[in-house]
């Protein structure tokens, strides 16, 4: 059932991995992770916060792991943890959480 739910209603989006350059269907948002994010009063006009990061939601069988890419319109994110979530031990989905490519992408680095 979940994976007919990604079909339906998930967006289009190209991961760029190890295993190369596939497309499947996912959901990906702008998210607040971060208790002082939370606070940000402002957003741009699609909801996006500047420092955000992102999740993502797409198939089991998606392969997407940590450092791969992921492409949606003309912007590049780039997986920093990536989970399978299971029901009576059979994979769901994998859940990730991204940062944008050359904006966010020394995210948890020591600089």
């Amino acid at each position: 059932m979940v994976a007919q739910v990604l079909q339906t209603y998930g967006t289009d989006l190209v991961l760029t991995g190890a295993d190369g350059v596939k497309t499947l269907r996912g959901f990906f948002r702008a998210v607040n992770s971060k208790s002082w994010l939370s606070m940000e009063s402002e957003a741009t006009l699609l909801g996006e916060i500047t420092r955000g990061q992102y999740t993502y939601i797409g198939p089991a069988d998606g392969g997407a792991r940590e450092g791969d890419t992921l492409t949606l319109g003309d912007r590049n994110y780039i997986f920093r943890r990536v989970e399978p979530y299971y029901y009576e031990n059979q994979p769901l989905y994998q859940w990730g959480l991204c940062v944008e490519k050359g904006v966010n992408d020394t995210w948890g680095s020591q600089s």
